[in-house]
């Protein structure tokens, strides 16, 4: 069922999955893989996804007390962790959830931990709890170091963790070797619990983007998207290559290092970008078409008269999959906003919501088509096509949106031209500020190494 679901996370929720180094999780032996948790349930998802073993999880008790989520999650491969927090009289349960731990170790399966303890739709990673590192060491201890017992780190990055079709970038770190440590857990187990513990973290850190000051997040944000724009537009880099892991971890490691550096500095930047941001925002445009190529108008798109025409001629495509899915659509999304739900937990609800509505109507249209036609093959054929149809109605519905805004600039430019050219100065006041801030970073990092 886990992996199930992943799939459907992996395929359908999210635009595109990116994972590096899963050769490097061992097909046989225990394994605890750990992970930052910045998106609930579906970061168990995707590191199921992305990852070539079985996977067990310890989830807090308080997801199995419901009859149904309680059946979900032990079909999950879910076991019950009882938190002080939660009720402070059943820690003493955790003995038997230890022992179901330390059974799959022996048999030769792998579990997936959180070390983070709680899941902060933040871009920081929390202080790394000692969990996993006791574990894998009292399995060894109990086993007399006989299990070959390793910790893999992975990092799982969102370019934004609660929109529908975002990117994920899951990058596998190297093992973690427990038998390196047999010694020093023999004469000091809280030392070599520290030991462990710690390269988790540095491991983690380096596979995540991070902040430190958590006052820039929102800074950051609006950086990223000027950063990565301003690549892809200008040619520096193609759409289908961008790494956006790299990209944003390399400008943070930049900014926050310059920004420490000239902090008399940060806030005069952080204004001059926040509102560019807003105020782009405030005419409804797109950081995009701000982009200067030259001094010469902006053009509407697309600007080729056989793009313009293949365009036009999807539409039909595009109104067939928008009839189809707009109910289910529209249900699922007013679900969702109607509620007041924590951020980091949209993207769950998203899902399962999404899951259950859009099942449902699926289901319920084709009968109707199956009730009308009295052919199965219709019927079948019409339930095939919902899903590439409903994708494509919302790739041309972004694409319409798009236009809607360039031809929004071109109105503006034609009447205050003097907006359109403000704007660009900005822009490019920005795009310097992050140059001058990655230059000197590598400098910085260059005479370091020496």
């Amino acid at each position: 069922m886990a992996y199930a679901l992943s799939v459907i996370w992996g395929k359908l929720f999210f635009g595109r999955v990116v994972v590096r180094n899963k050769k490097k999780v061992p097909l046989k032996g225990p394994l605890i893989i750990v992970a930052n948790h910045r998106n609930m349930i579906l970061d168990a998802g995707m590191v199921r996804y992305s990852c070539r073993r079985n996977l067990y999880y310890l989830a807090k008790h308080t997801l199995f007390t419901n009859k149904l989520s309680g059946w979900i999650f032990r079909r999950a491969n879910g076991i019950p962790i009882y938190r002080r927090e939660d009720d402070p009289n059943m820690v003493s349960k955790n003995e038997d959830s230890f022992r179901e731990v330390y059974k799959l170790f022996e048999a030769g399966k792998c579990l997936n931990i959180f070390p983070e303890g709680v899941s902060l739709a933040s871009a920081s990673l929390l202080k790394i709890k000692t969990g996993a590192a006791r574990m894998a060491i009292s399995a060894e201890i109990k086993n007399n170091f006989s299990l070959d017992m390793k910790i893999i780190p992975v990092g799982i990055n969102y370019s934004n963790p609660s929109r529908f079709k975002s990117e994920v970038f899951i990058d596998y770190g190297d093992p973690i070797c427990i038998n390196n440590y047999q010694e020093i857990s023999k004469n000091n187990f809280k030392e070599a619990t520290t030991l462990i513990t710690n390269k988790i973290e540095e491991s983690l850190l380096k596979l995540t983007t991070n902040l430190s000051f958590i006052q820039l997040e929102d800074t950051i944000s609006y950086l990223k998207v000027i950063y990565k724009n301003d690549l892809i537009h200008k040619d520096t880099i193609a759409q289908k290559d961008l790494d956006d892991f790299k990209i944003t971890k390399d400008m943070i490691d930049a900014v926050e290092w310059y920004l420490k550096k000239k902090p008399s500095i940060t806030e005069s930047y952080i204004l001059m970008i926040s509102r560019y941001m807003r105020y782009l925002e405030k005419l409804k445009l797109d950081d995009r078409l701000i982009i200067s190529k030259g001094a010469e108008k902006p053009k509407l798109l697309p600007e080729k008269t056989l793009e313009a025409l293949w365009f036009i001629a999807q539409f039909p495509i595009y109104f067939y999959g928008f009839v189809n899915n707009f109910i289910a659509y529209n249900i699922s999304a007013a679900e969702v906003y109607n509620k007041n739900i924590d951020e980091v937990e949209i993207a769950q609800y998203k899902f399962f919501i999404g899951l259950s509505v859009f099942t449902f109507f699926y289901g319920f249209q084709t009968f109707l088509v199956f009730y009308f036609t009295q052919s199965f093959n219709w019927a079948l054929i019409y339930l095939l096509a919902l899903i590439p149809s409903g994708n494509f109605a919302l790739n041309y519905h972004s694409n319409m949106i798009s236009y809607l805004k360039e031809f929004r600039m071109f109105r503006i430019f034609l009447k205050r031209s003097d907006i359109i050219n403000d704007l660009k100065d900005q822009r490019l006041k920005i795009i310097g500020f992050i140059q001058i801030a990655i230059s000197d970073f590598e400098k910085y990092k260059g005479q370091d190494e020496k």
